[in-house]
């Protein structure tokens, strides 16, 4: 493989992550090959290449006779998917908390520690890219590749899974924060035992969060269904 063909393979494969988890996709259409290569300026055997990683990642689907679409999850694959990134994380808190502090996760620490201190200076966005920096580099800490490797592997399910909202209410925000800075002083305790149940109650907290718009985005669907269903009647 030629480093230009690599090259343009990679940022096909980013520039459908970057669509894919900023909803550019409608989930109901199918992904189409050539006008994914029109759209980005690009070849369409690294656009076919960059699908076939995403649906090995579990991140698109192909359907036969129809195409190539978005996953669409539902509760169950929800919950399968936190069970495999709770055993995955908790077990990165843990390994991180057996070992000395690294530097680039003190860094996150004292970053979210700021942002909790100073709430009105930064904006939702900006928090919420922390958080992922902060799993991110506990991943990082762990020291395990092993571990990193196979979080790696899920990391774009886990997102499928788990992408929220931007933005949320200040409280989510507020208690969101101290999660993270909660686990992270269990880490800095090096209390194995306590970052990896603190990791637990903050990813089943996202997974209620999760299910709940879930759920609420099916009760919408359903209302709309009811509605243009409807039959109008003369009295």
């Amino acid at each position: 493989m030629t480093n230009s063909h690599q090259f343009q393979r990679e940022r096909a494969y980013a520039l459908l992550i970057d669509l894919i988890f900023s909803s550019g996709f409608d989930p109901s259409e199918p992904l189409s090959e050539r006008g994914l290569a029109e759209q980005f300026s690009i070849g369409r055997m690294p656009v076919r290449e960059a699908l076939r990683q995403l649906e090995q990642e579990g991140v698109v689907e192909v359907r036969p006779a129809r195409g190539t679409f978005v996953r669409t999850l539902i509760s169950d694959d929800i919950v399968h998917i936190y069970r495999v990134r709770e055993v995955l994380e908790c077990a990165a808190a843990a390994d991180a908390a057996a070992r000395a502090m690294q530097r680039s996760f003190a860094n996150i620490g004292t970053k979210l520690r700021v942002m909790l201190h100073a709430r009105g200076s930064f904006s939702p966005a900006e928090i919420d890219d922390a958080g992922e920096e902060f799993h991110e580099e506990l991943v990082n800490a762990a020291g395990n590749p092993a571990l990193a490797e196979a979080i790696r592997l899920f990391r774009n399910r886990f997102r499928l899974a788990f992408s929220l909202p931007r933005y949320f209410s200040d409280q989510q925000i507020v208690e969101t924060l101290q999660e993270h800075i909660s686990v992270y002083e269990a880490v800095e305790a090096r209390d194995a035992p306590l970052a990896a149940e603190r990791m637990r109650e903050h990813l089943a907290r996202g997974l209620k969060l999760r299910l709940a718009l879930e759920a609420q985005k099916h009760g919408a669907e359903a209302g709309s269904k009811d509605t243009n269903s409807g039959v109008e009647t003369k009295s």
